[in-house]
């Protein structure tokens, strides 16, 4: 029989809403409803998700996609968000949860391909792995002073600086906390990752974007005043010293990601309601 796991926002496990989108599911495949893992240390292991499951649901927002994500990386299964929350950028509107599982029934949904990041970190003897679909970011440990770090990009040191925070992210995470730090959208299909500094004194005038298969590095300096912390996804940390350096590049895994809309300019202007309907109606009112 055909299997379907459905991840749900752990407030939402025993909801009508979820139990009565399982029930419908229920119809054509075996359902396997799960908790979303929460957030954790990135040395903590994730179950994941069967290979012979035939699609993966996430109910929730983006959050819960990006839990979700931890599941199926590495698997090959799609992964299909439908939004129960606010704004969710990774996820499709709830119009009607019927509709949406006849989609799935019918295998009627697009399937889009997004790459990921992934970082080696050296702290003193020890190195750590690490991997994100948005965005890794440095922060500060605590609300003590700014992080003293320094940036290079294919072995050419950029900038030495202090901030409290650096964001690197994929075209994907290009509107989640890289945009809110002041970084632009980039669309899905530029092969591209995206550095922004987060409150500093940096003496880059604008944030960096660069080519997917640009190494770039990050070091916490030694004489740093305050403790880092790494932040992947807004989910999984690791807390650096410093002296820490830190090497971020494109992975060769991907996530693929089911259903959504027809374009990403749809997308955009749908889920920051942008005001874009004025130029179309004036054309309407010349014709």
């Amino acid at each position: 029989m055909r299997q379907i796991t459905v991840i749900s926002r752990a407030a939402l496990l025993n909801s009508r809403a979820v139990l009565r989108f399982c029930s419908l599911l229920s119809k054509g495949f075996k359902v396997n409803l799960e908790a979303a893992v929460p957030h954790h240390s990135l040395i903590d292991p994730v179950r994941p998700i069967n290979p012979k499951t035939e699609l993966a649901v996430s109910l929730g927002g983006d959050g819960t996609v990006l839990a979700a994500c931890e599941r199926v990386k590495g698997t090959g299964v799609p992964l299909f968000g439908i939004n129960m929350g606010h704004l969710g950028f990774l996820t499709q509107p709830t119009t009607s949860l019927s509709k949406i599982a006849d989609e799935i029934f019918d295998g009627n949904y697009p399937i889009s391909r997004h790459f990921l990041l992934e970082a080696s970190i050296a702290l003193g003897r020890q190195t750590f792995k690490g991997w994100a679909i948005n965005e890794m970011a440095i922060e500060r440990a605590s609300n003590s002073r700014m992080i003293s770090m320094s940036l290079g990009i294919d072995g050419v040191e950029m900038a030495d600086f202090e901030a409290n925070g650096l964001v690197i992210a994929t075209p994907t995470g290009s509107t989640a906390y890289a945009l809110s730090a002041g970084g632009g959208v980039i669309w899905p299909g530029v092969k591209a990752l995206e550095i922004v500094p987060v409150d500093g004194a940096v003496l880059m005038p604008c944030p960096l974007i660069v080519d997917k298969d640009s190494q770039i590095e990050v070091r916490t300096l030694p004489s740093s005043p305050a403790p880092a912390c790494l932040v992947f996804d807004g989910r999984r940390y690791l807390d650096v010293k410093g002296g820490s350096q830190v090497l971020v590049r494109h992975s060769f895994q991907s996530i693929l990601m089911a259903g959504g809309y027809s374009s990403f300019a749809m997308r955009l202007a749908s889920k920051f309601r942008l005001p874009a309907l004025g130029w179309k109606e004036g054309e309407a009112e010349k014709g």
